[in-house]
């Protein structure tokens, strides 16, 4: 068993809120566990030998409530200090980055070389006295993860300043990085003009339950009101995803057969062909999988989800065979794992993908943060850019879907997929609690990094306007009154800097005081 010591002040804690906890394996993937909170512990029961590490969501100061993780470690009797070892991570994180990036180099009064060094004195000073005196440990725990943690924000910012720059000096950004996600309601017809002026791809959902409400009858009219404006007026068009499980995606007559997995198969293999045929001279990529790892309201086994997955990028392939062809992964960071063995890990997916060589072109990772459901509990900078880089290994361009809400999300409870237990609504937040000005400043930053690397091809945002159908409420560019947000205004300066090869872009900041 592993055990964590927390403390209020210097008390131990009498309740700790355990959102997102879950323990991550040696190999990167969640495990099984139990996890339960006594007075001042917080105790976790693995059903797998090894080492392992703790996250979930704390709350790090005006770092804001984020989702971090301690080092792996060995079980053993004596409680671990729960503080230091989320610092020890994140202090391991920064001096990996500063090496793996060749930035030992930065100048004495650099802010992330002063946040290097504070966070070791305070690391180094809880450990000399995390014995004697825990709950003082504790304290100095505290401010070496916070400063850590800033100072991995920072370095991920520096460095993606450097590469961004590099990147539009050189013009070496993709055709088409900057893309939105539309709806298919009114308010956006009256937004074309803007759409056509600021992003580079349009993307049009084909939800399932839409196309085909009813079986054998199909509403083709939204789409074909899209494709067609954007075919006039010369716009690549990004459309999917063509199959998720997803309860917002799926028609409710398919539910019938849910357990049936060859009807399932056929359906699915209609439904696909159906569509791909019908818009092949539209559309320049199709996302055609979207989150079929998770498995999470279907009871599919390995053989079937991979043979779904062959199939239909396969389909879509001889189909349109000048098509790209997106396979999405969702929850990226893989937490659901732990709760879901029918489940794929994401990386043993993505790599199964690759070496079972299945037809596809680029690998989607789709990112909403700021919901108290699985998959969307905030992370920081650092956590992001680190996850985008895992899975630039498998040699495949990425698609990034993302977003963010301009405002707290508030919600009744809600039941979890699995457990049936209500979900506590808190998320967590980035630097502060969710507004117009921390989306913007969100945005602005997670689209420097991503944009940075090399191997991404482009980001969508995954709603342009707010109504009450976007899968995460108030994350639109464009507010219901179809008045832009400051993230709008955001974007839409940023892509005017990636278009101008003289110009430099220089990282957003982040401190605090900018984002009240």
């Amino acid at each position: 068993m592993l055990k964590f010591q927390v403390f209020e002040g210097s008390e131990p804690a009498g309740s700790w809120p355990l959102r997102n906890a879950y323990l991550v394996g040696s190999d990167g993937n969640a495990i099984r566990c139990d996890i339960l909170f006594e007075p001042g512990l917080i105790c976790c029961e693995k059903r797998e030998s090894g080492a392992a590490a703790l996250a979930l969501q704390h709350k790090v100061g005006d770092l804001g409530e984020l989702t971090i993780q301690t080092c792996l470690l060995p079980e053993r009797d004596e409680p671990y200090l729960l503080t230091l070892e989320l610092a020890r991570h994140r202090l391991m994180t920064l001096y990996n980055k500063l090496e793996d990036w060749a930035m030992f180099d930065l100048a004495d009064d650099h802010v992330v070389t002063r946040r290097t060094a504070a966070a070791r004195d305070k690391f180094l000073e809880a450990i000399s006295i995390q014995h004697e005196d825990p709950a003082t440990a504790d304290k100095l725990a505290f401010e070496a993860l916070t400063t850590a943690l800033d100072g991995t924000e920072e370095l991920a910012l520096a460095h993606s300043e450097l590469l961004l720059n590099k990147r539009v000096s050189t013009s070496s950004i993709p055709q088409t990085p900057i893309a939105c996600s539309i709806n298919y309601d009114k308010a956006h017809d009256r937004l074309r003009g803007g759409v056509q002026k600021h992003f580079d791809l349009l993307h049009v959902p084909t939800p399932w339950k839409v196309i085909a409400p009813e079986e054998n009858e199909f509403n083709w009219g939204p789409m074909d009101v899209w494709t067609e404006w954007a075919n006039v007026n010369r716009m690549p068009v990004m459309a999917g995803p063509l199959i998720s499980f997803e309860p917002s995606n799926l028609p409710d007559w398919i539910y019938i057969w849910e357990h049936d997995y060859d009807t399932i198969r056929d359906l699915v293999y209609e439904h696909v062909e159906r569509v791909v045929v019908r818009y092949r001279d539209s559309i320049k990529v199709w996302n055609v999988l979207s989150g079929l790892h998770v498995n999470s309201h279907f009871t599919f086994n390995f053989e079937q989800l991979m043979d779904l997955t062959r199939m239909t990028t396969m389909l879509v392939k001889k189909a349109q065979p000048n098509t790209k062809v997106i396979v999405e992964i969702s929850q990226p960071f893989g937490e659901y794992f732990a709760t879901n063995q029918r489940s794929i890990p994401t990386l043993m997916y993505a790599d199964l993908l690759v070496q079972s060589g299945i037809q596809f072109d680029l690998l989607g990772i789709r990112l909403p943060m700021g919901q108290a459901l699985p998959g969307q509990y905030t992370r920081d900078l650092m956590q992001i850019s680190n996850m985008l880089d895992t899975f630039s290994h498998f040699g495949k361009p990425i698609a990034l879907t993302c977003s963010v809400p301009s405002e707290p999300v508030t919600q009744m409870m809600i039941a979890a997929p699995d457990s049936g237990e209500p979900l506590d609504p808190s998320s967590g937040y980035w630097r502060r609690p969710w507004s117009p000005t921390v989306q913007s400043h969100w945005l602005e930053a997670v689209y420097q990094i991503a944009l940075s690397k090399p191997y991404i091809e482009t980001i969508v945002w995954d709603a342009l306007v707010d109504n009450p159908e976007i899968a995460l409420p108030l994350s639109g560019l464009i507010d219901e009154e179809l008045q832009p947000k400051a993230a709008m205004q955001r974007l839409i300066g940023f892509r005017k800097q990636l278009k101008s090869a003289g110009e430099h872009i220089d990282s957003p900041s982040v401190s605090t005081k900018h984002l009240e």
